[in-house]
């Protein structure tokens, strides 16, 4: 499995204040993808805050500590933060919708700790856990995630899973302008 061209610089190399999403079918693509853009980072003294599904955030780990990272001493010293992404969610919602203010305490404040003395890289999954529930609450939060990324300058990297081969032709148009780039499920293969 490799991460192809151009897209492979998009994870290792985001520029700061970028939003860009993968689209992805199986999880071991999404896990190589999240681990490079994370190790990358990590490699250039970078803090990385992941939102993501124990799952994920467990595969990732290994992925990270396969590639001779102390992923323990890394999350002691606050380089790399870990968060759920139901959990984190569920503390921002608000009759199905994100509130702003919650949202900016809850995700604004762990991006604002993670950067105190570095840039910072997050991933972020929560969109992936709402979009098929509710796309308006789903178009809210990619919104909610731009104000943040412009303001704090962060590389933000987020994903969404997709059941078929035609998904990402029928994946909402509003989701996909939400962001600087798609990259599509064949960039992993």
């Amino acid at each position: 499995m490799s991460i192809q061209a151009p897209w492979k610089d998009r994870f290792a190399e985001p520029l700061p204040g970028e939003h860009f999403v993968q689209l992805y079918r199986e999880d071991r693509f999404l896990v190589e993808a999240v681990a490079l853009f994370a190790g990358v980072g990590i490699g250039k003294g970078e803090a990385v805050v992941l939102i993501a599904t124990p799952e994920h955030g467990a595969a990732i780990d290994r992925r990270l500590a396969d590639s001779g990272f102390a992923v323990d001493d890394l999350k002691q010293w606050g380089q790399l933060r870990f968060l759920d992404a139901a959990e984190t969610l569920a503390r921002f919602m608000r009759q199905g919708l994100p509130d702003e203010g919650l949202f900016r305490t809850v995700v604004g404040s762990a991006i604002e700790a993670a950067g105190a003395r570095r840039k910072v890289r997050a991933y972020g999954e929560m969109v992936n856990l709402l979009w098929r529930a509710s796309l308006g609450a789903a178009v809210r939060l990619e919104e909610l995630w731009n104000e943040l990324v412009r303001e704090r300058d962060v590389s933000l990297f987020c994903a969404y899973w997709l059941e078929d081969a035609e998904a990402e032709a029928r994946f909402p148009r509003d989701l996909r302008e939400a962001h600087a780039h798609v990259v599509p499920v064949t960039a992993c293969a």
